[in-house]
C-alpha cells in the first residue's frame, strides 16, 4: 500500500488529527429593541474579524451612544456565535464597556441577536466568551431586519 493510502485511511479513521476549521462572524444587521431594553430604539451592530462596531439611536433617529470594541473572545457553534467584545479603556465616554453578544445565523430565515451590556463598573469588564442563554437566561432576541450575519465554523 502506498504512503499516500496509509495516510488517507489513517485520517479517515481518526487516528490523525484533522486541522480545525477557522471560525468566524461577519456582518452588519439592524435591530430594534423591545421593552425588556428600550423599546423601539434601533440599534445596528456590526462585527468582522477582531472588531465590533454599534450604533445606537432613539425613535426619532437621535444618536444615543456609538462606537466600537474589540473582540476578545469568539465561540462559534453551527450558524450561532457567542462572543465578548469590550471597549478599549480611553474610548468613548463610559467606562469599563462591554457587550456580550449572540448572533443567530438564520439561513434563509432572518438572523436573530441577542445582548447584554455591561458598563461602568470599577473593574474592567471580563473577556472571556459567556454562554449568554445560561449566564443571562431571559435575553430576549431581537430578530435582524436589515443586513445579515454569517457564521462559520464548527
Amino acid at each position: 500500500m502506498s504512503p499516500l493510502i496509509n495516510a488517507v485511511t489513517a485520517v479517515a479513521l481518526g487516528a490523525v488529527p484533522v486541522p480545525a476549521q477557522p471560525v468566524s462572524v461577519s456582518g452588519v444587521g439592524r435591530i430594534v429593541l423591545t421593552p425588556a431594553d428600550a423599546d423601539g430604539h434601533p440599534v445596528w451592530f456590526g462585527v468582522r474579524g477582531d472588531r465590533f462596531w454599534f450604533r445606537h439611536l432613539l425613535p426619532d433617529g437621535s444618536l444615543v451612544a456609538r462606537g466600537w470594541a474589540a473582540v476578545t473572545c469568539l465561540r462559534v457553534t453551527g450558524r450561532v456565535a457567542e462572543f465578548t467584545a469590550v471597549v478599549p479603556e480611553g474610548v468613548g465616554p463610559i467606562r469599563n464597556h462591554a457587550f456580550v453578544v449572540k448572533i443567530i445565523d438564520g439561513g434563509r430565515r432572518p438572523d436573530q441577536v441577542a445582548f447584554v451590556q455591561a458598563s461602568g463598573g470599577p473593574e474592567r469588564p471580563p473577556t472571556r466568551c459567556f454562554d449568554l442563554d445560561a449566564e443571562f437566561p431571559g435575553r430576549p432576541r431581537h430578530q435582524v431586519l436589515a443586513g445579515g450575519y454569517v457564521v462559520r465554523g464548527s
